[in-house]
């Protein structure tokens, strides 16, 4: 039952993210410092990851290396036979393959020496397999939580343990009865058996900890049973994952330590503490380092801690995300949501790394494991604290005693590569000689390509920026290795917390925060270097290169967001005819001209969800173009005094300006999409929502309006512009509930009760029926 309840909960989850995604856990999460470079493979399992803690599939000992439990059985075989054929027997073999004419050659050295305890001691093994596991009532009823054939096999194996004279069979026999007390419940059996035969032993194998691992479960007292688990955490890798999880970290640890008899287990029982603690944990990397300093424990302890750091500043430094692994990942609170909020506690973990950093740096490297890894992490926290130099110089020493084959030079480089661009002055940065082959080497790591524009970027060199931000769509994502979460979301300074508030897309990023004057520099770098480019370069400029023309277009979309015609007419007119849009023929007023696809209707004369009402005496080719440029001249008509139409082309004006809303026909003229991120920092943003220059366009159209009917018509058409506005500064959400909305815009809107005080018989007309449009146009004159 209780696992169909957990079957619920999961349904019940999953369904909440089913109708969208946001980033969240490895995928958001920055690393540079990868484990996978230190040899602490058995404590992988354990490396810091939103996954935490996650089994490893492939076992906690590296391909090619012995357990411990094969070494003992290769030491009690005199080193006379191979690891192959002990693996075979333990893994392979059945009790029936247990034979005297088995070709498998430790078989064979034990028969020849006939050392039948052993090979009884197999078989028995062998029948007991079956039983070593808890089979569940799946109704919870306990019925077979014990088996009579379990129960007479570990009375066997105690008997069997007790006239055996081969002491290390005996051991071995004990153990098996242990576990099978285990997946019994006879958790007094497994007390008895472990007190009496294993306690006492001063040299303790790997037989010894695995029985004290189902010691630990048997204990009552939490406080020795967490220190059990340290002891079994440490000796037994195999055992890592499961025990682990019996270690309550609401136990102070001096009840724990009470128990510990020497230095090495106080040790032991720290680190599994700081194994278990998600935030800070240098206390325990301290206590390791005092009880036990040449503890491999020691070091993997650091690494993880460094893993923390990075997550708890660079996460949030580079994509403005909260940490990967944190208390504030939650939607409930808005202030630890916001960026300043996020920035805010950036600067309080440096203030901690720096803490971590001054304990590397009084620790004598003579006294511990992995100096290398301890003089790597005292040259990244320096980093991490913006201590620059520091870490450049440590490199440099590094570098002279590591070979250019070793994976760590990799590691070091990237660090080298962090720290230099990092190191330069702001606004004189720029991608350094030095650090190109490194970007060369690591192009398919997506979140370094990332963090190295990301510091150009704020150095203020948004031109490099944008041109390592584009090369994230073609960087391959290697599954398998450290790059399973090689993706990069991020978001902008200016974003505010919502459900679609990131950028994954380097065009969509420079096309919300990028002046037009810094698109204008990345394509004219691309144009102006062509001849005699080296390699990095080539790379570099590759995927601007092919988006040429469509930069052309963003250049001018955001001219026409500044409302600077001239230039976005300019650079819409470099658009090739063979690209984006046929843009050299039929620009002008030509008969039996059609538009392009993209513009079905023509902006200035016909109004989204409104009968045409305006007759348009030529046509012309629609474009952005094209558009743009009508747009000048008729703006150049209106404004001309000898001009006799001037209330036409206004609003002719104003009907484009209206188009190019969110509420119109052409709003491509002012995004790339018509939905986007939630508050996107476009300049022209409450423009395209609001139309405050197709309202103004329209009032002047009014004010040179020669008839009432006319006037009528400008009153409503500046009467729908403000009610677009209104929409957009009282939304009608979920959170701000307004009761009788309509009638709440219609009491706030002036225009309309202008235009219902002025024009009274004219109102009812205008307002419910826009049919009528054609006819008070037709009365302009």
């Amino acid at each position: 039952m209780k696992n169909f309840l957990v079957f619920i909960a999961i349904l019940v989850s999953n369904s909440i993210f089913a109708c969208g995604f946001y980033p969240f856990g490895e995928e958001i999460r920055f690393s540079f410092f990868n484990p996978a470079n230190f040899n602490y493979y058995s404590y992988s399992e354990f490396n810091y990851s939103y996954n935490s803690f996650y089994p490893n599939e492939n076992g906690v000992y590296p391909k090619g290396s012995i357990d411990e439990n094969e070494k003992l059985w290769l030491k009690y075989c005199h080193d006379k036979v191979s690891v192959e054929a002990i693996r075979s027997v333990l893994y392979d073999f059945k009790e029936e393959d247990i034979a005297e004419k088995s070709a498998n050659e430790m078989l064979q050295y034990l028969y020849k020496t006939k050392n039948i305890e052993a090979i009884n001691y197999l078989k028995f093994a062998k029948t007991c397999e079956f039983f070593n596991g808890i089979y569940e009532d799946p109704w919870e009823r306990k019925e077979g939580a014990t088996m009579p054939k379990r129960q007479n096999l570990l009375n066997k194996a105690i008997a069997i343990s007790n006239k055996t004279k081969d002491k290390e069979i005996k051991l071995r026999y004990t153990f098996l009865a242990i576990r099978l007390a285990y997946y019994n419940y006879d958790f007094e059996q497994i007390k008895l058996l472990y007190d009496t035969v294993f306690k006492t032993q001063k040299k303790k194998d790997i037989l010894n900890y695995w029985s004290l691992y189902f010691r630990t479960f048997a204990e009552t007292d939490k406080a020795l049973a967490n220190f059990y688990a340290a002891q079994v955490f440490v000796k037994a890798p195999d055992k890592r994952f499961m025990i682990s999880q019996s270690f309550d970290s609401k136990i102070p640890l001096e009840a724990v330590l009470k128990y510990a008899a020497t230095n090495e287990e106080r040790a032991n029982v720290y680190f599994l503490a700081g194994i278990k603690k998600s935030d800070q944990a240098l206390f325990c990397l301290e206590q390791v380092y005092k009880y036990d300093p040449k503890f491999e424990g020691l070091s993997f302890l650091l690494l993880r801690e460094i893993n923390k750091i990075e997550d708890w500043v660079f996460t949030p430094y580079y994509s403005l995300f909260n940490p990967a692994i944190s208390k504030y990942n939650s939607w409930d609170n808005e202030d630890d949501n916001s960026i300043k909020g996020i920035l805010g506690r950036v600067e309080n973990d440096r203030k901690y790394a720096d803490k971590v950093l001054q304990f590397v740096s009084k620790v004598n490297l003579k006294k511990i494991n992995d100096p290398v890894l301890w003089r790597l992490g005292k040259s990244y926290l320096s980093f991490v604290i913006r201590n620059n130099q520091k870490c450049l110089n440590e490199i440099a020493s590094l570098e002279k005693n590591i070979t250019k084959k070793d994976s760590l030079y990799n590691q070091i480089q990237i660090i080298k590569a962090l720290a230099l661009t990092a190191n330069q002055e702001k606004g004189k940065a720029v991608i350094l000689e030095e650090v190109k082959p490194i970007l060369l080497k690591n192009k398919n790591n997506r979140k370094f390509l990332f963090t190295i524009g990301r510091e150009l970027e704020y150095k203020q060199n948004w031109t490099d920026a944008a041109f390592l931000y584009s090369k994230l769509d073609d960087s391959a994502t290697k599954y398998g290795d450290y790059y399973d979460y090689n993706v990069v979301t991020w978001k902008n300074k200016k974003s505010k917390s919502s459900y679609r508030d990131f950028y994954s897309d380097y065009f969509d990023y420079i096309d919300a925060n990028y002046s037009p004057e810094y698109v204008v520099d990345l394509v004219e770098e691309v144009k102006s270097k062509r001849e005699n480019l080296d390699a990095f370069s080539k790379w570099k400029q590759s995927n601007i290169l092919a988006q040429i023309p469509k930069l052309y277009d963003l250049i001018g979309t955001k001219y026409i967001r500044q409302n600077k015609l001239e230039l976005a007419a300019l650079y819409f007119g470099k658009l090739d005819s063979d690209e984006l849009a046929s843009y050299n023929d039929c620009l002008w007023e030509k008969p039996n001209c059609k538009g392009t696809d993209k513009y079905n209707e023509n902006p200035f004369f016909v109004l989204k969800y409104t009968p045409n009402f305006i007759k348009q005496e030529k046509l012309f080719k629609l474009n952005k173009r094209s558009i743009t440029e009508h747009l000048i001249l008729y703006l150049k008509k209106a404004s001309n005094p000898k001009e006799e139409n001037k209330d036409y082309y206004y609003f002719l004006v104003a009907n484009a300006y209206y188009n190019m809303t969110q509420y119109g026909n052409s709003w491509m003229m002012r995004r790339n999409s018509w939905s986007y991120i939630d508050d996107d920092p476009f300049e022209d943003e409450k423009e395209y929502y609001e139309g405050n220059l197709a309202q103004k366009y329209y009032l002047l159209s009014l004010k040179n309006a020669k008839t009432d009917q006319f006037k009528a018509l400008c009153l409503r058409m500046i009467g729908r512009c403000e009610k677009n506005k209104l929409e957009y500064q009282f939304p009608n959400s979920y959170d701000n509930r307004i009761e009788n909305y309509d009638n709440f815009l219609l009491s706030k809107n002036k225009y309309y009760q202008d235009l219902k005080s002025k024009y009274k018989d004219d109102y009812e007309n205008l307002m419910s029926d826009c049919s009528s449009f054609e006819e008070y146009f037709k009365a302009r004159r």
